[in-house]
């Protein structure tokens, strides 16, 4: 028996937009640093979002996204979640996890830049915005920080500027 180790390569995998988010696996929310809602919301969000009722039908929602990453078995290692600004022409990526097997120094990062940025140009979108919690990563794949800064207020952690 060979005990070796086989290195997967995140360039065996493709990406496939979904209409529900059935298709990604548990896991893979649940990694997701930072979040501040349950797994189950998520799953629920998605299933009223990804698809929009139209006269023909239900139809993918063109301002919703979510894209997964398949192995050639077509078993999912990874999802995007992203948004388009239709007035701006703005792509925002919301949220992205990948099986830990795939993450390879930077490399599945480098996957989704390549991704996002074509959807980008055939989508004559302007910018991709990222929400992270890691700047400096992202910024080693061509991101650079905004001229716009994200603020957060919260209720229970109002604080008034003491005055002098």
């Amino acid at each position: 028996m060979n005990d070796e180790k086989i290195e997967k390569s995140i360039d065996d995998l493709r990406w496939v937009r979904i209409f529900a988010p059935v298709h990604i696996p548990l896991h893979l929310v649940e990694q997701i640093h930072d979040r501040e809602y349950p797994v189950e919301d998520f799953y629920k969000f998605h299933e009223i979002n990804c698809l929009r009722n139209t006269p023909e039908g239900p139809t993918l929602n063109p301002l919703h996204h979510l894209h997964v990453l398949v192995d050639p078995e077509n078993l999912t290692k990874g999802f995007v979640w992203f948004t388009v600004d239709p007035l701006n022409k703005d792509l925002c990526i919301q949220t992205y996890s990948v099986d830990k097997e795939y993450w390879h120094k930077g490399k599945a990062v480098a996957k989704l830049a390549e991704y996002v940025k074509e959807i980008r140009k055939n989508g004559k979108l302007n910018r991709i915005f990222w929400i992270t919690n890691y700047p400096k990563h992202s910024e080693k794949y061509g991101y650079k920080r905004s001229k716009s800064v994200l603020m957060e207020y919260r209720e229970n952690e109002e604080k008034l500027p003491e005055e002098s």
